[in-house]
């Protein structure tokens, strides 16, 4: 926890990696607690004296196996929530990442092979974002039209705050 000796409080910094793979995202799924599904990109928290591409990368390759690396810095998001009591400012990296390995061959459903077991780890077409329970949820907006114009605009600098 960093920036509060408050319980209720946290801010967090988190890497995230966008591999775009057959006109689909990989992303994390998870259960949202109400039976259905939601689903977060790739990554994770950033340890002391970590780089962000670095933390990006390992994270992918902890939960993966995939060998990736940092290609742009594609969004900076900043996002206000409050979630089990504890209020949060989290300001995510999303990186276009270039694929140093082979891509596993996903099932019909678009599983790949996880590493670790509480994770599943999903391709999600890019068409179909809108409706899926990605988030944050700017991402369901603002990825596939970027995927599509090939990630051409500088970083964006984005924020949310939870109404």
């Amino acid at each position: 926890m960093l920036g509060s000796h408050d319980p209720a409080r946290e801010f967090l910094v988190r890497a995230c990696g966008i591999l775009v793979h057959d006109q689909s995202v990989l992303a994390q799924e998870a259960d949202d607690g109400r039976g259905g599904k939601s689903y977060a990109l790739p990554g994770g928290h950033l340890e002391f004296g970590e780089s962000l591409a670095e933390c990006m990368s390992r994270e992918i390759y902890e939960e993966t196996g995939l060998n990736v690396e940092a290609e742009k810095l594609v969004y900076v998001h900043e996002n206000f929530y409050s979630l089990k009591g504890v209020t949060t400012h989290e300001i995510g990296f999303y990186f276009l990442v270039d694929l140093n390995s082979e891509f596993p061959m996903p099932d019909k459903a678009g599983y790949i092979p996880s590493r670790e077991s509480h994770i599943r780890m999903r391709l999600l077409p890019l068409p179909g974002l809108p409706a899926v329970a990605l988030m944050p949820p700017f991402l369901r907006a603002e990825l596939p039209g970027d995927a599509r114009e090939h990630f051409a605009h500088p970083t964006r600098h984005l924020i949310t705050r939870e109404e």
